[in-house]
């Protein structure tokens, strides 16, 4: 498990390396006064010790491991992977930004879980270019997921390839993929870097600087929320970067699965077809509808100024991408309890977004209404169907589990935050929502005293925060898994 680990960590550095070649050369030849120079070699620096350390165990677990890896050493690898990344990621943070260790794993975490919560509240005074752009790379490579991305490209694994696939996305799996794990993880990657092209041409066409256009690119897509201004994508003031920002949005919280099978099959009846996708263009459509009248008298009473308003706020929050335009700590209750309900939702299985999923909700709301109807009916075999097909049960008892495990984990989480930090219950309460949905938003925080960012927090909290977005990103079970006596035991 440490050959995937150190070929993980060579990838990073190798990934460091060529972000910093390419800012350098954007400083070069279009300098920017208003940005703070240099930083090329901090970076250089942190690339270099990524490279060093994960050659080192990439040889030495090839020396000591076996060819293929079981499923139990996947999950541990996953883990190792996710983590071993994230202290990689985090080095051009502490060499280049003079970070501590705790934000700049904090922040490294966050862009790989493509979380988007942040600690630095100078964007516009501290981060260069080379640092920019590193940032958002790190919600590129963690949306689709880095694990995800080696299977593509180092498939020689074998059958640990496809353990450490499933580790990756251990929630339902789209349907119609090609039975070779490293083809579709190819395929999904080509999918993901042409809506990520396609809407950097669209910014750039709009007005948005190339730089910072190829940036939103790489965190919208990856529905992460990294921007390059302290003020998000409202500080640029321009409805149409807004519109398509908001169009890219949605698009990365649809289930990848059924571009793959609309493109194959050229059949729009795909997405007709697929309960879970008419369930999230309804949620859109009627969370969108709703928060636009709500918050007309904000905006002036303009309709459509309120609905772009509106429907950026749906889509920066059921995608759990966390770019902000509006001021949601000014919305009435009704409206932000909207806002707090679509956090907790979150997008389609097999996207980049975080939340519970919207597919696990129709299950949970199926069942619920199943197990209401066996109550007056116990002689009526009752089934929940997605779509035509049939949920299997083990499918069912995995969703009530999981719904389970997210709770129960809000709970703990809220308590040991509130205890360290001392903040009222609701602030605590936010800052778990953030991490285990993958959020970015703080909602409440304004209750402690806060702004809408983690960097009041000790390091305590912040190394807890880091694991709580790992246990949503890994959507729990790979990360609890570790914790049963039995995975260790031969």
């Amino acid at each position: 498990m440490l050959r995937p680990l150190g070929a993980v960590m060579v990838g990073v550095g190798v990934t460091i390396l060529g972000t910093t070649a390419i800012a350098a050369t954007w400083d070069f030849l279009a300098p920017d006064p208003e940005l703070p120079q240099g930083g090329v070699v901090p970076c250089l620096l942190a690339a270099a010790a990524s490279i060093v350390s994960g050659t080192l165990l990439f040889f030495y677990g090839r020396r000591h491991g076996g060819e293929n890896m079981t499923r139990r050493e996947a999950l541990l690898a996953v883990t190792l992977i996710w983590f071993g990344a994230g202290v990689c990621g985090a080095l051009p943070f502490v060499f280049g930004a003079r970070m501590g260790v705790a934000d700049a794993l904090f922040e490294s975490i966050s862009g790989f879980t493509t979380t988007g919560a942040t600690v630095i509240t100078d964007i516009e005074d501290r981060l260069n270019r080379p640092l920019l752009l590193w940032r958002s790379m790190t919600q590129w490579l963690g949306g689709m997921g880095i694990v995800v991305l080696f299977v593509a490209v180092f498939p020689n694994l074998g059958a640990g390839g496809k353990h450490l696939y499933r580790g990756e996305a251990p929630g339902a799996q789209a349907e119609g993929f090609k039975p070779r794990i490293a083809e579709t993880s190819m395929t999904l990657w080509k999918l993901y870097a042409i809506f990520t092209i396609l809407e950097m041409i669209l910014l750039a066409g709009f007005g948005m600087d190339v730089f910072e256009a190829l940036c939103h690119a790489l965190t919208t897509m990856s529905t992460g929320g990294f921007s390059t201004r302290d003020a998000s994508v409202g500080g640029f003031g321009v409805p149409a970067f807004e519109w398509i920002i908001s169009v890219f949005m949605l698009i990365g919280s649809v289930n990848y699965g059924l571009y793959y099978l609309l493109l194959r099959g050229k059949d729009f009846g795909v997405l007709t077809r697929n309960i879970e996708f008419r369930t999230f263009v309804a949620l859109v459509l009627l969370s969108t509808g709703l928060l636009a009248l709500l918050n007309l008298d904000l905006h002036g009473y303009d309709v459509v100024d309120s609905t772009r308003y509106a429907l950026f706020t749906v889509a920066t929050t059921v995608s759990s991408t966390g770019y902000g335009t509006d001021d949601y700590t000014a919305f009435g209750m009704p409206a932000f309890t909207i806002m707090v309900i679509i956090m907790f939702i979150g997008g389609c299985s097999g996207s980049t977004a975080g939340g519970i999923k919207i597919e696990r909700v129709v299950m949970l709301a199926k069942q619920t209404f199943a197990q209401v109807k066996r109550s007056f009916e116990p002689s009526v075999v009752q089934v929940v169907r997605m779509g035509r097909a049939v949920v299997a049960k083990s499918v069912l008892a995995d969703v009530a589990v999981f719904f389970v495990i997210y709770m129960v984990s809000m709970g703990v989480g809220v308590l040991v935050v509130a205890t360290i930090e001392a903040v009222p219950v609701p602030t605590a309460f936010g800052a778990m929502l953030t991490c285990l949905s993958n959020m970015g938003p703080a909602p409440f925080h304004d209750m402690a005293g806060m702004s809408d960012n983690f960097a009041a927090y000790t390091g305590v909290s912040k190394a807890f925060f880091v694991v709580a977005m790992l246990l949503g990103r890994l959507e729990f079970f790979t990360l609890f898994a570790l914790l049963v006596p039995e995975f260790w035991r031969r």
